[in-house]
């Protein structure tokens, strides 16, 4: 009986993983340069965007399916004075966020999540 049920536990687990849901639209260069505009703080109009590449994201057991790395140029300051340079941006999709990006910070309070959402905007989890 215990093997019956480790085999329909396992089937239920399977199961759920094949309906992962797909993103409702792909990360396009407009959608892209709105993201990185809300990371780098206004500076839309100076974001140029050299390539998107589709792919999928691995950290240890945990592989996320839906990943755009974005290649873009853009502003960013330097030594007390702004240049235009390359930064590299993974951005994943889920259903509550849609095309998103997010880093963990350590504040004076403790650890802080940064999340730059296409359908939720920034926000800070703390």
């Amino acid at each position: 009986m215990h093997s019956l049920r480790s085999l329909l536990g396992a089937a239920v687990l399977a199961a759920g993983t094949c309906f992962a849901a797909e993103p409702s639209h792909d990360l396009d260069p407009q959608a892209a340069v709105k993201l990185i505009d809300l990371l780098v703080a206004g500076h839309q109009s100076r974001v140029e965007i050299a390539l998107i590449v589709d792919g999928t994201g691995k950290a240890g057991p945990f592989e996320a399916t839906h990943v755009r790395r974005v290649v873009a140029v853009h502003p960013v300051w330097e030594d007390g004075r702004t240049v235009r340079r390359m930064r590299i941006y993974d951005f994943y999709w889920n259903e509550t966020y849609g095309w998103f990006t997010w880093e963990k910070r350590e504040e004076r309070g403790g650890d802080a999540v940064y999340i730059w959402s296409e359908l939720k905007g920034a926000i800070i989890v703390s």
